[in-house]
């Protein structure tokens, strides 16, 4: 299972969109409280749920984990888990992989200039409030000296989406290989 993880606007969701169109690769969709943003899909982007349906799941064990991510709640049902799948974490979900070993995990970072962040986040029309709260939180959330278990960091500052998600199934084939000792 491919693991992705980055701050907010690092390119996560939207590589992973164009990985789903040239690779046999699929999505694990996890579910949240987040409201939805604009272009997202119920049941492809995540389950949006509210936080009363979301603890009623939890309470009966749908997770195989759940985090708390800038005042919402995430996670992961157990009967997404597979090889050929991808998902998207926050270190604190990792973790909780890693220590799980649902299956082979690749980890991939992706890093990208708070700067650069800052402006995706303006073209996806994210609310001022809303993005200095995440860059002030992903500063620490985020912080490469408190993540263990990545296999490799990807820097997408300076390149296109399409680049990235060649960069991130490339690699994570060459890993999961290597692991699986293929």
């Amino acid at each position: 299972m491919l693991v992705l993880l980055g701050p907010s606007a690092s390119g996560k969701t939207e590589s992973a969109k164009i990985m789903i169109n040239r690779y046999p690769i699929s999505r694990v969709v996890t579910c949240t409280t987040r409201e939805k943003r604009i272009n997202e899909i119920d049941g492809f982007d995540y389950h949006f749920f509210s936080v009363e349906e979301f603890k009623k799941l939890a309470a009966q064990d749908y997770f195989v984990e759940t985090a708390e991510y800038n005042n919402y709640l995430y996670g992961t049902p157990r009967n997404e888990l597979a090889d050929n799948k991808f998902i998207i974490l926050e270190p604190q979900g990792l973790k909780s992989f890693l220590k799980l070993k649902p299956c082979t995990i690749v980890a991939i970072f992706l890093r990208t200039e708070e700067d650069i962040r800052i402006l995706r986040m303006k073209e996806r029309k994210d609310k001022q409030k809303d993005i200095q709260k995440r860059i002030e939180s992903d500063r620490n959330d985020f912080d490469l000296n408190k993540i263990n278990g990545l296999d490799l960091i990807i820097d997408t500052s300076n390149k296109s989406l399409s680049d990235v998600a060649d960069l991130i199934f490339s690699n994570y084939q060459k890993i999961l290989e290597q692991k699986q000792g293929i």
